[in-house]
Formats: C-alpha cells, sequence, structure tokens
C-alpha cells in the first residue's frame, strides 16, 4: 500500500450503502430476480464465462448469492470505473476483477470469497 492510499473491503462498501439507502440485504435481493436461468443469463452479460464456469455457478451457488454478486458486480464495478468509494480503493480491486468491461471468472470467485460465499464447487 502507498503512502496515503487507503482501501475499503467490498463487505463495508457494501454494508455502508445499504445503511446510506436504508434498505437491508433482504430488501435488495427482495426485489430481483429468483429464477436462476434469469439471473445466470444477466451475469453472462457482465462476466467472461464458458459453458462449463456457467453451469458450475448456476449449480454451486444459490439465487440469492447469485443475486448477491451480480449487485456487487454492476454497482461497484461495472459502474463505478474509478473503482472508488468515498475516495477509498474498494478491494479486491477493480482491476483485479474486471478485464474488457467485464469480470473475469477469476474475479468471480475473487468476490465472492470476499462476500464470504463458498466458491469450493467451481473449479474446473
Amino acid at each position: 500500500m502507498s503512502p496515503g492510499t487507503e482501501y475499503i473491503h467490498i463487505r463495508n462498501v457494501l454494508k455502508n450503502y445499504l445503511k446510506e439507502q436504508r434498505i437491508t440485504l433482504s430488501d435488495l435481493l427482495s426485489v430481483m430476480d429468483e429464477d436462476k436461468k434469469g439471473i445466470m443469463e444477466a451475469l453472462r452479460e457482465r462476466i467472461h464465462l464458458t459453458e462449463r464456469q456457467s453451469k458450475a455457478l448456476e449449480r454451486g451457488v444459490t439465487s440469492r448469492d447469485l443475486n448477491l454478486l451480480l449487485f456487487v458486480i454492476q454497482a461497484f464495478y461495472l459502474l463505478n470505473p474509478s473503482g472508488m468509494y468515498k475516495d477509498l480503493i474498494i478491494e479486491p480491486a477493480r482491476e483485479d476483477i474486471v478485464w474488457g468491461g467485464k469480470v473475469t471468472f477469476e474475479g468471480c470467485k475473487s468476490l465472492l470469497k470476499a462476500l464470504r460465499i463458498s466458491t469450493q464447487n467451481l473449479d474446473e
């Protein structure tokens, strides 16, 4: 970490954001698609996925956790090219997650781990 550079973990970003919006995580996730096929379609638009990786995600992660992943990717990584939140660098860093305008599969797994979602069944 270089002098003057401060970081904020993605879990803290999410917690702070939800608090500021005066909504709970359950409130947020309750308005999102519950159908895994729909969630996976939205994720495929945002993550570089092979068919095998897509199937592993669909099989290995709950709909609720996939929706959380989708929200975090969209709100804090794709719509936020600075990679910052309130003048702090979001951890994991955007450059470790996004490549070519989409999240990499390794970046996806890093985010899942950072959100404390198991990636045990995602190895190819």
